[in-house]
């Protein structure tokens, strides 16, 4: 696994803060608050790149997500990922932004990770929970929607992204909740979580449903009701 040089991690720390300080008022931000994840921009420390970093200038434009990890200030991230919010960027006469409607990615993938970096674990914190049950997410956003609902969440950066190294951090949990998005990859993606981990179990939220818009239209009862929690 790659190991970040201290003058590497002080950079990932920097972009990222600069990135966050960029978040308000951005598109990220009407991007967010339009899918119910608005809150949770704080402590994820979400951003926006408006003035990249050197060597980022390919993001520009994007949602910055940084892999947090609790550790030394100059390795606090782990790597970052950018998600295109094209289908944010759509001003009103007014200024504003409309909600997003579509998705806009031609040409491009929606979500970019820095070259050389591997798939990690999203929210690695959240494994330390007292609790007996963790869910494990297809994706960044879904698993910080989730954490809002109080439930440990944790996520993979796609569906392709599962590694074998990853099977030992759920091994404790009386339950993992796999979580994919409502569509046939997010359920592949389920079905693999539950092959791999012998404690998952696939909690299909619906067609066209990952946890994020569940969450938002139906709250976080209806949510954890849907877990048995």
């Amino acid at each position: 696994m790659l190991k970040l040089h201290e003058s590497q991690g002080s950079d990932l720390v920097s972009a990222g803060k600069r990135y966050s300080d960029h978040y308000e008022g951005s598109p990220a931000q009407q991007y967010l608050e339009h899918r119910g994840l608005g809150q949770q921009a704080v402590k994820f420390k979400f951003g926006y790149v408006s003035a990249p970093a050197i060597g980022h200038e390919l993001y520009r434009g994007r949602l910055a997500i940084p892999y947090l990890r609790p550790a030394g200030r100059n390795r606090s991230v782990a790597t970052i990922r950018f998600r295109c919010i094209a289908d944010a960027c759509v001003k009103a006469p007014d200024g504003t932004y409309l909600p997003p409607h579509r998705e806009r990615h031609e040409g491009h993938g929606k979500y970019m990770g820095l070259p050389g970096h591997p798939p990690r674990l999203y929210n690695t914190s959240a494994l330390l929970t007292s609790k007996s049950y963790i869910a494990l997410n297809e994706g960044e956003l879904d698993g910080a929607a989730v954490e809002g609902a109080d439930v440990p969440a944790v996520g993979t950066p796609g569906v392709s992204s599962w590694r074998d190294h990853f099977d030992p951090a759920f091994a404790g949990f009386e339950v993992v909740f796999a979580l994919g998005d409502g569509d046939d990859a997010g359920r592949r993606f389920a079905a693999k979580v539950c092959e791999a981990l012998p404690n998952a179990k696939a909690v299909d939220l619906g067609d066209g449903y990952d946890a994020a818009r569940f969450i938002h239209e139906f709250g976080t009862e209806q949510f954890r009701e849907r877990l048995g929690l």
